[in-house]
């Protein structure tokens, strides 16, 4: 290989090219993803250490000002899912192409991509001494059944979905992932109308189950009312989980939940 081509090569230009190939483009976390993973030679011959895929989210967190006179600021940063191996070493010959299928699972903690939240697959290799070549591939994650479901509840008791937002946690916080998704939901019908503000949850969907935490913000009446909902002493919380056996009682059990709550 002429050293032309090695320093071509080391800044991308030339170099292997992949692009991964998913089986839709729309899916529930839990799910398992089919994929192929296409690799095609460059100009010169490459050793790739590694192959992988990785999924990626995306997330909202406050950064404090340095100076009191300024503002906080939220910035988004990127978290890693998962990652999962596809092939160990091996080198490609120049033009030569590859393939390789595989599958993994969407964890079970991949936001819905609602609101500001996105997320991808990311498929990248490693290559000594060059640029390591990635491909990106949005995917859209819609509910579960069981999410699908809580949500379909919500909406009987008159509620409406009125913002989604994926927003970082304090450390120490005992999840895998330093954020939550928390879906608020207002009442436009029902009846809660006129009762309350609002209703907050957030859900950690399982192989069978979703564990729900939720709260909700009492609809201020007269002075008292109003003074605690000022000091955020009128908010109540719950902790439950449920799953396909509890899907028929579901909204019966979120209104005595809610009637203990408001």
């Amino acid at each position: 290989m002429s050293f032309l081509k090695r320093v071509l090569s080391s800044v991308g230009i030339g170099a292997a090219k992949v692009d991964t190939i998913l089986q839709g483009d729309q899916f529930v976390p839990g799910e398992i993803i089919e994929a192929t993973v296409n690799m095609k030679g460059g100009s010169t011959e490459q050793e790739v250490e590694a192959l992988y895929v990785s999924i990626h989210c995306t997330y909202e967190r406050e950064v404090e000002a340095i100076d009191e006179e300024d503002e906080d600021t939220e910035i988004t940063s990127v978290f890693l899912l998962d990652k999962f191996h596809v092939a160990d070493a091996f080198t490609i010959a120049p033009g030569e192409e590859k393939y390789f299928s595989m599958s993994f699972q969407l964890p079970f903690n991949t936001p819905l991509t609602l609101g500001k939240a996105k997320a991808w697959v990311q498929t990248g290799m490693d290559i000594k001494r060059a640029i390591d070549p990635k491909d990106r591939d949005y995917i859209r994650v819609v509910p579960g059944e069981l999410v699908r479901a809580l949500f379909g509840s919500i909406r009987e008791l008159g509620f409406d979905l009125k913002e989604v937002e994926c927003e970082a946690v304090p450390s120490g916080f005992p999840r895998p992932q330093p954020f939550v998704q928390e879906f608020e939901f207002r009442p436009l019908g029902g009846p809660f109308r006129g009762r309350l503000d609002e209703l907050e949850i957030i859900c950690f969907p399982g192989s069978n189950s979703v564990e729900v935490f939720m709260e909700t913000d009492r609809k201020a009446r007269g002075i008292t009312s109003f003074l605690a909902e000022m000091m955020n002493l009128d908010e109540s919380r719950s902790r439950f989980s449920f799953g396909p056996e509890d899907v028929p009682n579901l909204t019966d059990t979120l209104s005595e939940i809610i009637e203990k709550q408001s």
